[in-house]
């Protein structure tokens, strides 16, 4: 009871200051000379006009600032939808691309050579150390790849052989590898050879050709291609081309350092061949 009483007279109080406020600013405002309770009021209101002024011009701002905001974020949002689709829409361009290109160089090494089989895949990965120089392509088993596949670049260029498979992945050594052998000839004059990885060779991105006839002219610029012996690569490949001659190390033969007339380190997408006609 105590409490009620104490807040009716708070009530009180403050409904007659306020109507004390309300009198004089009546006063103040009626015209004619000024009284000294005129200069009273004046004296108390101007500030309160003037806070009042500035929490009003302040309030603004804040509502200026709070809609601007909700504007500039409904644009962002915005924006940030335009942006993601055209990004999708640069990805999807890119993959059609991409697939076409494939289709471009699959046609053109089919036309060329109209008995292959092919497989196209992407290189996953690099494995290439001093000893060795492998590569992690994108199909494998399911795609019908098996251990002994020759792979090549859609320019026909020889990268080497598939020598291990899993359901979705293979491996394939290329020829710069030091496991690498292949039967093969030198274009024009006909001697042939053995395109052997070496290793100090390997390191510089080429290969040996062996066993070349010590008789035998060769010019730097000459092309190696695939023989064809063995059944294993078909004939007529390219392996690339001599960079330089010298006498083995008996002096019964000579061998051709040969450079790959691509950057096989470089290759992104190769061209399995999982078929072809064997020449008689």
């Amino acid at each position: 009871m105590k409490n009620f009483f104490t807040t009716k007279i708070r009530v009180v109080l403050v409904v007659a200051a306020l109507a004390a406020i309300i009198t004089m600013g009546f006063i103040a405002l009626r015209p004619g000379k000024a009284s000294p309770m005129n200069d009273a009021v004046s004296m108390i209101m101007t500030p309160v006009k003037s806070a009042t002024s500035l929490l009003v011009r302040q309030a603004e701002k804040i509502y200026d600032y709070i809609f601007s905001y909700e504007m500039l974020e409904a644009e962002n949002e915005q924006l940030r939808v335009v942006m993601s689709q055209q990004n999708q829409d640069i990805r999807n361009s890119q993959t059609f691309k991409e697939e076409n290109e494939q289709l471009r160089n699959l046609l053109s090494i089919q036309n060329k050579h109209t008995d292959y089989s092919f497989e196209i895949a992407n290189v996953v990965s690099w494995d290439s150390s001093s000893y060795g120089s492998v590569m992690t392509i994108s199909k494998g088993s399911a795609a019908g790849l098996e251990p002994g596949m020759c792979a090549i670049t859609a320019d026909g260029q020889v990268l080497g052989l598939v020598t291990e498979t899993g359901s979705s992945w293979a491996s394939v050594t290329t020829i710069l590898d030091t496991t690498s052998e292949i039967g093969a000839y030198i274009f024009g004059s006909g001697y042939s050879c053995i395109a052997q990885g070496n290793f100090e060779l390997m390191r510089q991105g080429t290969l040996r050709a062996s066993y070349i006839s010590s008789s035998a002219t060769i010019r730097n610029g000459d092309q190696l291609l695939t023989s064809g012996d063995g059944d294993i690569y078909p004939a007529g490949l390219v392996i690339g081309s001599v960079t330089d001659v010298g006498d083995d190390e008996i002096n019964v033969a000579k061998y051709a350092v040969i450079t790959p007339t691509v950057d096989i380190g470089s290759v992104e997408q190769v061209f399995i061949i999982k078929s072809f006609d064997v020449n008689d």
